[in-house]
């Protein structure tokens, strides 16, 4: 005898029912590829009418009873699982005909002596794969997924033996299952999954040598976590691959009509809770990550957002580390915070995927798009020792204009935050040749915060090398700290950088504006020519590229 063989649903959109107890499709598979294999095993032919994707759920359907009809299957048998509130338990089996009927009753009777409570056999006439199938067919609902009682007396080997002996009449007991030899994939899991970009417990890239190892076991296990199988381990069964085809074939995905791996994979990314469900919270992350990309923001997962998913594309947002610093969860210095979970070091030429980024005073606060450190995705970094970078190079933001200020004068002051004495003729970094009087307007802008002070010795210690890069010259300051009301005074913009210590404008001897911009060109944060004063150059420690006036 023929068997079509229809594992419900496992054709994305169309996954079925979720709990905290298992997927159904992930539970139809296990339980319809062991009947594929029983029914073999005892002599039938049993066809697999499952399709591996559709357009949508009622396509999936389509494809399911035209397989069925195509292969002139002398029975029909389709592979559920119920779900309602938790509260419901128990087995049952739908059918048309008479014909249908006479199938159902012994595949259900088997089911009920594993124990499960007897919910009959039931009119199936308003099921599209039993109206349209052209042989006597059944929907087997094997228990609820949702049930706490189901699931503890589910075992999918016995399940398929109960549909199979419901079946055919007999079960392969006493025929060995024939086991093939297991092809190693471990190079190509490794190669999947960085291209997914799961890392290590260690948050690293996996080492592609096809060599299993912890580091790989732990990718795969969060892998299946994000899944919603943890208990799947470390290891790549067959599950893992169908989680990764499915993935991999990027489903379109539309608001309130679709679930499943693909979903879950794309809250992963997205930094959302993977519960594979794309509801409104899924939908606005979707929406916002669309408006960043330069894409139409409606919602709808397709091959151009897909591709910047996957990473076909360069990162959007990255921070590059340029010294080596202390991330934090605080926009203070590292040395004030006592708790070691509450910070991390980081060395100078790393590269980290952003999701967002905001400055804080003389801090940058950086949300992270795919790792976490110490269980954190969202950190604070000196602005001085890193840079925003877009799509593979230094961000460049068009700033508002601003008018230079040239003005001189002298005094003595203390600064908050500091114990000791500070002297307008010393210089601020010793040894070094800028001076407080240049920076503090010869002491008439003292700061009142800590930040612009520590700006203020970030930007000292970059200008030393601006002057040895300029030729070892002194460099006149004519314009560097400038708070309100000093900055509106000047024309200076709204969020002008002088106002917070992170500025300057000088004058070199023999240089114009452009031909320093031009020994300068690397300069990761703000640079700048006045259309007024053209042999002034203005930069500034802001985390990314600024260029204006022809710099």
């Amino acid at each position: 005898m023929k068997f079509g063989i229809d594992m419900g649903h496992n054709a994305p959109p169309d996954v079925g029912a979720a709990s905290k107890f298992g997927r159904e499709d992930v539970l139809t598979k296990e339980v319809g590829t062991k009947v594929i294999s029983k029914i073999a095993a005892v002599g039938h032919e049993a066809v697999d009418c499952t399709p591996s994707s559709a357009s949508s759920v009622i396509d999936s359907l389509r494809r399911r009873v035209q397989k069925a009809n195509a292969e002139k299957v002398d029975a029909y048998v389709s592979i559920h699982f119920n779900s309602f509130n938790g509260s419901a338990n128990g087995a049952e089996v739908f059918a048309i005909s008479d014909a249908g009927r006479r199938i159902a009753q012994p595949v259900l009777d088997n089911i009920l002596k594993i124990g499960f409570v007897n919910r009959r056999v039931k009119n199936g006439s308003h099921l599209y794969v039993l109206k349209y199938t052209q042989m006597p067919g059944i929907l087997v609902e094997c228990c609820f997924l949702d049930s706490q009682k189901d699931m503890a007396l589910f075992n999918s080997e016995s399940m398929a033996n109960a549909i199979v002996k419901g079946l055919t009449g007999k079960v392969p007991t006493d025929v060995p299952p024939k086991e093939e030899p297991k092809e190693d994939r471990t190079l190509e899991v490794q190669k999947v999954l960085n291209r997914l970009k799961i890392r290590d417990k260690n948050n690293k890239v996996l080492v592609e040598d096809g060599k299993f190892g912890p580091a790989t076991g732990s990718a795969i296990s969060k892998f299946h976590e994000i899944m919603g199988m943890a208990s799947a381990g470390q290891s790549a069964g067959a599950i893992t691959w169908k989680f990764i085809e499915e993935v991999l074939s990027q489903p379109t995905l539309r608001p309130n009509h679709a679930q499943g791996s693909a979903v879950r994979y794309l809250q992963f990314c997205l930094g959302d809770e993977t519960d594979g469900v794309y509801d409104e919270a899924t939908v606005n992350k979707v929406r916002e990550f669309q408006r960043r990309m330069g894409l139409v923001a409606d919602g709808i997962v397709g091959a151009k957002t897909w591709s910047k998913i996957m990473g076909l594309v360069k990162l959007d947002l990255s921070l590059k580390v340029i010294k080596d610093t202390v991330l934090k969860q605080q926009p203070i210095n590292s040395s004030e915070i006592s708790d070691s979970t509450h910070k991390y070091p980081i060395e100078a030429g790393q590269e980290l995927a952003l999701h967002s980024w905001s400055e804080e005073g003389n801090h940058v606060k950086v949300a992270l798009l795919d790792t976490t450190f110490n269980g954190f995705n969202t950190w604070y970094a000196f602005t001085d020792h890193i840079e925003i970078y877009k799509n593979g190079q230094p961000l460049q933001v068009e700033p508002d204009d601003e008018k230079p200020q040239t003005n001189e004068r002298t005094d003595g002051f203390n600064l908050p935050g500091f114990t000791s004495t500070f002297y307008l003729s010393d210089p601020i970094i010793p040894g070094g040749h800028f001076y407080w009087r240049e920076a503090l307007h010869n002491g008439q802008r003292i700061p009142k915060y800590k930040s612009h002070v520590e700006s203020i010795i970030a930007l000292a210690k970059r200008l030393e090398d601006v002057r040895e890069r300029l030729g070892g010259f002194d460099l006149t300051i004519t314009s560097w700290y400038r708070p309100e009301p000093w900055n509106s005074r000047a024309g200076g913009a709204s969020r002008s950088r002088h106002k917070y210590g992170q500025a300057v404008d000088f004058l070199r001897p023999g240089m114009t504006g452009r031909q320093m911009a031009s020994r300068l060109r690397n300069w990761p944060g703000g640079m700048g020519i006045y259309r007024r004063y053209p042999n002034l150059l203005h930069l500034d420690i802001r985390p990314y590229r600024a260029r204006w006036g022809g710099a």
